[in-house]
């Protein structure tokens, strides 16, 4: 039965746990400069804690084996953390409060859950997940965040929260029942999202200036949303296979939308509400369905659909409008 505290107060402290058995138990204190702390756990009930407050500080735990936990709290600057965990139940939380803050998540089976929330400037945030029944968080308060969330296996679901200016986030899921949701809010902020695999939906929020965003799904059940309220937005979205739903709402100057369907049962819906709006969708494959509303000045929309049942209405609104609608059997 291994229990272990460690509280360490000044400058220059360095911890060193290593725990290998059953009923693992072990927290890390530290205040100062220049922390350090390493917790190794092999085996059964684990949970490590470890909180930090001062400058420079650095936290690596590894965790092998069944009802894994662990927290890690950083308060400072330069603040690193690397959570790695393998096997069963594992659930992991990181917070990091400062600037330059480094995040890294690394889950490899069963239960899998992630949250990260990082307060300060320049930080960076790394979830990945590779089996069963994954969640990931990740919530960014600050500017020139980036983040990236890697899920392989399973059902998972990722959600990204970026608040700030200059952020950009990733997301990247293969393998059945994926979920995403990305929202951004602040200036110059681009979001990509790649989903391969099964029961695929993606929302993406932008509100903000200089806005862009890109969703690549392939494989069936995919549905896709975006929403963009700014200035300079662009979205493109880009499904392969199977149930295929689009729709990418843009209200602000400079909107661009970009739609390409190919497979089965399609649909897009694009509504531009501005300045300088373009739109283009292209479907290939059966029951193609596209709806385009520009409301604004020099819209100008492209339509082309090849295959099966085609349906399109475009409506514009305002100057220098143009459409051009291409359905062919």
């Amino acid at each position: 039965n291994h229990t272990s505290i460690v509280q360490q107060t000044g400058d220059g402290n360095s911890s060193f746990v290593l725990q290998d058995g059953d009923s693992n138990f072990s927290e890390v204190y530290q205040t100062g400069d220049d922390n350090t702390s390493n917790v190794n756990q092999l085996g059964n009930d684990n949970y490590s804690g470890v909180g930090q407050l001062g400058d420079n500080n650095d936290s690596d735990v590894v965790q092998i084996g069944d009802d894994n936990f662990s927290i890690v709290i950083q308060d400072g600057n330069d603040n690193d953390s690397e959570v790695d965990q393998t096997g069963n139940n594992n659930v992991a939380s990181t917070e990091q409060i400062g600037n330059n803050n480094d995040s890294d998540v690394d889950q490899l089976g069963n239960d899998n859950l992630a949250v990260t929330e990082q307060f300060g400037d320049d930080n960076t945030s790394s979830i990945n997940q590779d089996g069963d029944n994954n969640i990931a968080g990740t919530g960014q308060y600050g500017n020139n965040n980036n983040s990236i969330v890697n899920q392989t296996g399973d059902d998972n679901f990722s959600l990204v929260i970026q608040d700030g200016n200059f952020n950009g986030s990733a997301v990247n899921q293969t393998g059945d029942a994926n979920f995403s949701d990305v929202f951004q809010d602040g200036n110059a902020n681009n979001s990509l999202v790649n989903q391969i695999g099964d029961d695929n939906l993606s929302i993406v929020e932008q509100i903000g200036n200089n806005n862009s965003s890109g969703v690549a799904q392939v494989g069936d059940d995919n549905e896709s949303y975006v929403l963009q309220v700014g200035t300079l937005n662009n979205s493109s979205v880009l499904q392969s296979g199977d149930n295929n739903y689009s729709e990418v709402d843009q209200f602000g100057i400079g909107n661009f939308s970009d739609v390409k369907q190919f497979g089965d049962d399609n649909f897009s819906d694009v509504n531009q509400s501005g300045d300088f709006n373009i739109s283009g969708v292209i479907q290939t494959g059966f029951l193609h369905t596209s709806e385009v509303n520009q409301t604004g000045n020099s819209n100008t929309s492209n339509v082309l659909q090849t295959g099966n049942n085609h349906n399109s209405l475009v409506n514009q609104v305002g100057n220098g409008n143009s459409s051009v609608v291409t359905q062919s059997n």
